[in-house]
């Protein structure tokens, strides 16, 4: 009976929070655009990455944010904005900026702040490049610098954080046919995740908090990888552009991040208003393994 008490107050909860979010969604030629608002006050955009993750992961900022009106969008060919297969043809940062400068457009705001995680600070910086008067502050969440080369190591400086056993692991769940595709996703993520938490601790109530609703959509491998597969992947380069900002930029980053190489520190020094947090102890996501630390920083720098 207390089992049972506890499961439904969570559930309850649960609910509670995921019902203050207004979904809503613009036609486009092939489906619909899906976004959500949450709260009222001044407006900021909250940008996953991935690329291919739904904007689902970025309420967990996004519900410690009070007196803002907060806006996630799955940008096309991610979370519940799946119509058509994702292809290098068309999965670009300049599509995801244009879905981004869409959901604007359509809540009618003028201008609003940006944080981005991951490959959301890439694409937070280049819509601020496309439309400065867009856009007040930017806060750099995990940020991966202004091009892809760091791609070039990254996954080895992952890999080599992983032990013999798990990436035993790894091959056994890969070639497990009795599990569907979600299960096997979020079984893969266990393993790989420790890779981007300092904590491994944190892995499981992070992967357990996303709703079975929002498991199917969570990530979309498919536009992961038509993302990398564009032609001008290894040559998209914002660097020059971004250091000409005119726009307070503020970085967090996780000393332990395994993104974490320096191309940080040389950021801050050259954009015209920018400066840099570590968080002592974390990882990838900052606002998981220290909270008090991250938002602390982050309501600050919002305030200033």
């Amino acid at each position: 009976m207390i089992k049972q008490t506890l499961f439904l107050l969570t559930f309850f909860i649960s609910f509670q929070v995921n019902s203050q979010y207004r979904e809503d969604s613009i036609k486009l030629k092939d489906g619909f655009l899906h976004f959500y608002t949450k709260g009222e006050g001044r407006p900021v955009v909250l940008l996953q990455g991935g690329p291919g993750f739904s904007s689902y992961y970025m309420r967990s900022i996004a519900d410690s944010l009070s007196g803002y009106k907060c806006i996630l969008i799955d940008y096309e060919g991610t979370g519940k904005s799946q119509y058509r297969t994702p292809d290098k043809t068309w999965v670009s940062p300049e599509k995801v900026i244009a879905d981004i400068e869409l959901v604007r457009k359509k809540l009618n705001i003028e201008i609003w702040d940006i944080i981005g995680h991951s490959y959301g600070t890439h694409f937070g910086l280049y819509y601020a490049i496309n439309y400065p008067q867009r856009v007040d502050k930017i806060i750099l969440v995990s940020s991966i610098g202004t091009n892809n080369l760091f791609q070039r190591y990254a996954n080895d400086n992952a890999m080599v954080r992983l032990t013999p056993e798990d990436i035993t692991q790894l091959n056994t769940i890969d070639s497990d046919s009795s599990l569907n595709s979600v299960e096997k996703e979020f079984k893969l993520e266990s393993i790989l995740l420790k890779s981007y938490f300092f904590d491994k601790k944190k892995i499981e109530p992070f992967l357990n908090s996303v709703p079975l609703t929002e498991k199917q959509t969570y990530f979309n491998n498919n536009f992961f990888n038509a993302y990398f597969d564009n032609p001008n992947f290894w040559k998209w380069d914002i660097s020059e552009k971004a250091y000409q900002l005119m726009k307070p930029i503020r970085i967090i980053q996780g000393r332990q991040d395994f993104l974490t190489d320096g191309n940080q520190e040389l950021m801050n020094l050259r954009l015209k208003d920018s400066k840099i947090y570590f968080i002592e102890r974390s990882g990838h996501f900052p606002w998981i393994e220290k909270p008090s630390d991250f938002f602390a920083l982050l309501r600050k720098e919002l305030v200033e």
